[in-house]
């Protein structure tokens, strides 16, 4: 396990706004899929990617080159 990721250092993270001098960026985690924006299941208001700055971390980050054996893919199913 690696250490701490923040949001800036993650694959998984897309900026979105650049910020200001007095603001952190703001960018949107793709780390697992959108949920939706409504509880009603008759009103659909679309899915949002969970918002976050660049000083944020969840624990679930990976910087590049991070390889984690739940991305790998098996080639070759095993007999």
């Amino acid at each position: 396990m690696s250490s701490l990721t923040y949001c800036k250092d993650c694959v998984f993270w897309d900026i979105t706004h650049a910020g200001t001098t007095t603001r952190a960026r703001e960018g949107r985690c793709r780390r697992h899929a959108p949920t939706p924006q409504s509880d009603d299941i008759n009103q659909d208001n679309g899915t949002v990617w969970p918002a976050t700055f660049d000083d944020d971390w969840c624990g679930e980050g990976r910087r590049p080159g991070d390889i984690a054996e739940e991305f790998l893919v098996d080639p070759a199913p095993r007999a």
